[in-house]
């Protein structure tokens, strides 16, 4: 069975179209869409149709015979409690780096927001019989499965498998909620890690990757009765098109601070705004404008 592993789309519209060209080469039998699908980039509403017409569509199965699956990640989660005005925001709600978020919920009609609030946490695939199905954050536990895909981790959409995590955690995740293929995202950096039965991995980012590669990058998995194999995929993009998009859609404009840093990112695939907030805190200075000039000349090899 072939999965490919999508996520971190980020509203990444030229992204996205040139992995699903990709994809129908490669023939997949299921794609999962591993959250983060809005936030961050000028065309939240495109890319979400794109997907959810393909989702329901002959075309969709073509590309993936077993279907598309969604997991939530953190900005759909942000996105959607925005709209709810969610109390726990309350901070956020002034901050300048969080007018794209604003932006974004007001780029989304209520249908699209709704489906963002259904997402499952999990989605997994049980090997024998072969069944696909979403979970909530805390179903699943101690029960053994093929797959199971979540944005960051099974315990919380933040907690991404990479080289900064360390063996401790990834063992407790893999003791907690076992299966043969442990896939996450969220970190925007492929990883791979052989941990004792488990094969745990990071599917990279689609719309915005961090590891200096500008190139749209995904998963695909090769799953046997005696091997795994897995396949990182960097596909080039009109990425050109993709930076014109946050002026042509008015995310430049509207979104301030916060948009210009999802700017650079996806220019450079190098990550900005934490470590701008990181820095801004310990110099004791507030994340304004001001502060992002000093920070650029403080790291100019970081905008290169």
């Amino acid at each position: 069975m072939r999965v490919a592993v999508i996520s971190d789309i980020h509203g990444n519209l030229p992204a996205l179209e040139a992995v699903l060209a990709d994809l129908r080469q490669v023939g997949a039998h299921l794609v999962i869409v591993n959250g983060d699908i809005v936030n961050r980039g000028p065309s939240n509403r495109e890319v979400l149709e794109c997907l959810l017409n393909l989702s329901i569509s002959k075309q969709g199965h073509t590309l993936a015979p077993q279907g598309f699956w969604f997991t939530l990640g953190n900005h759909d989660d942000l996105v959607v409690k925005w709209a709810q005005h969610d109390p726990s925001l309350a901070e956020l709600y002034n901050d300048p780096l969080f007018e794209p978020t604003a932006w974004s919920v007001a780029q989304l009609p209520q249908a699209h927001l709704d489906w963002l609030s259904n997402l499952p946490f999990q989605v997994a695939l049980e090997e024998t019989p072969q069944r696909i199905f979403g979970l909530d954050k805390a179903e699943g536990m101690g029960e053994r499965v093929l797959v199971r895909a979540t944005h960051g981790s099974p315990r919380h959409y933040r907690e991404g498998y990479d080289e900064h995590q360390t063996l401790s955690t990834l063992s407790e995740i893999s003791e907690d909620y076992p299966a043969r293929l442990l896939v996450g995202s969220h970190t925007h950096r492929p990883f791979m890690y052989q941990l004792g039965e488990a094969l745990v991995l990071n599917s990279g980012a689609v719309g915005a990757p961090f590891n200096g590669d500008v190139r749209a990058q995904y998963v695909v998995v090769e799953i046997g009765e005696n091997h795994v194999q897995v396949d990182f995929r960097q596909i080039s993009y009109n990425l050109q098109a993709a930076l014109q998009a946050y002026y042509d859609s008015g995310l430049m404009e509207e979104g301030g601070l916060g948009a210009d840093i999802f700017y650079h990112e996806t220019r450079t695939a190098r990550s900005m705004l934490m470590n701008f907030w990181k820095w801004s805190e310990g110099q004791n200075l507030p994340r304004d404008w001001e502060s992002w000039r000093l920070y650029q000349a403080a790291y100019p090899e970081r905008f290169v």
